[in-house]
């Protein structure tokens, strides 16, 4: 290939990433919606239907890890993204419970394939090429999914305030065809290839073998209470703001925005940090900046409208750094913590964020409804004892970064 090959792969492979976030973030806060306004299902049928597709996908992770160590994750990678690609298409027309429950389900397996092997990807890939740490792809993927979600979520939120059906109908295109030029240029990239030890078909650690590792079954409950916090913030806002602040809708807006730009521009510095510093450090770092931000937005909840605006956007200052120290370390520490089972480990890591995707909206809407600073102080408390285990780990002579 010629030499600038390389860097137009690179590119090829962040835009590809992109692509994926933004279809992800135009179709996250709007499905439910999205079937209220084009079918005739009930609520509570279409909230059993999405709950089910959920639940379809689940146990895909361990799966993944299984494909991904035996085969490589660029395959596995790629058919997650044109599953979504069609599911988003099937989107368009499914109109009877069985049909939007089918559509769902391979949108929930296309979901889970993804994000159960990308990170497996990303590391095999800057393993084969001299340019961004495997760190440094962590960040960039971090920052495509953060932007994504909120450029996805104004976009429909201007849908929604359209309300027209055409409109819902050429957002569910536009996630398909996002997702399915993803998926293309996911192909497009050149394949990966395991780290020494790890060629396809030998057969690295087990599942069991992964359960006996108490390290990392350690790691991974200490991950779910900071995976939490990473999700918390964008569960809660648009609610505190127009439930407890009286607020208008371009100040959730402003926030997640705020909260995007801060990603994209210091994602690069906190990947140049983990390649180079403690990952327990740098992981003991972001739950304290997350213990710190969100006892801000505890007391964010006790003030008047615009003096909780300024508080509030102190606290998007802390959740943005330490969602950048967060998001590589977390990932590259797993990665460290493999030994021989990269695919495997990193699918079994997400099941931390299913458990904050599961247990995040019941906390937050039982703890909200008894006192508005409640959820945020609880999560606070929570990620300072993350901070104080982290650090007792860190001491000890183990063998992660």
């Amino acid at each position: 290939m010629p030499q600038r090959a390389p860097g137009r792969i690179d590119a090829c492979l962040t835009l590809s990433l992109s692509l994926a976030a933004l279809s992800g973030g135009l179709f996250l806060p709007l499905s439910l919606v999205y079937f209220t306004v084009l079918t005739d299902i009930p609520l509570p049928v279409l909230g059993a239907i999405i709950s089910g597709s959920v639940l379809i996908g689940l146990p895909l992770p361990l799966v993944t890890g299984m494909l991904v160590d035996r085969w490589t994750a660029h395959p596995v990678v790629a058919v997650g993204l044109g599953l979504q690609a069609v599911a988003y298409a099937g989107f368009v027309v499914a109109r009877d419970p069985l049909e939007v429950l089918l559509a769902s389900a391979v949108l929930a397996v296309g979901v889970r394939l993804f994000w159960s092997s990308v990170f497996t990807f990303l590391a095999d890939y800057a393993e084969t090429r001299d340019g961004l740490s495997m760190e440094q792809w962590f960040g960039r993927l971090n920052a495509a999914r953060t932007v994504g979600i909120v450029v996805g979520g104004l976009i429909t939120g201007a849908v929604i305030s359209v309300q027209a059906e055409g409109a819902y109908l050429a957002l569910a295109w536009a996630a398909s065809g996002c997702t399915a030029l993803s998926t293309g240029l996911i192909l497009g990239v050149v394949r990966t290839r395991p780290r020494a030890g790890d060629a396809p078909g030998d057969e690295p650690s087990t599942y069991v073998s992964i359960l006996r590792d108490r390290v990392f079954l350690r790691f991974l409950a200490l991950n779910s209470v900071l995976a939490l916090a990473t999700l918390f913030f964008g569960l809660s806002l648009p609610t505190v703001v127009r439930s407890r602040l009286d607020g208008p809708g371009w100040l959730t807006a402003a926030l997640l925005v705020a909260n995007a730009l801060l990603v994209a521009v210091l994602s690069a510095r906190g990947a140049d940090l983990s390649s180079r510093t403690s990952k327990v450090r740098l992981l003991k770092r972001a739950a304290l900046l997350w213990s710190g931000a969100f006892a801000v937005l505890a007391v964010a909840m006790t003030l008047p409208l615009a003096a909780a605006a300024l508080v509030l956007l102190l606290g998007v200052a802390l959740l943005s750094v330490a969602e950048i120290l967060h998001a590589p370390s977390s990932t590259a520490l797993v990665d460290e913590l493999a030994r021989g089972a990269r695919g495997r480990y990193l699918a079994a890591f997400q099941y931390s964020f299913v458990v904050a995707e599961l247990v995040g909206p019941i906390m937050f809407t039982a703890l909200f409804d008894l006192a508005a600073a409640l959820p945020f102080a609880v999560v606070a408390v929570g990620c300072g004892l993350v901070a104080v285990a982290l650090n007792r780990r860190e001491r000890r002579p183990l063998p992660i970064g």
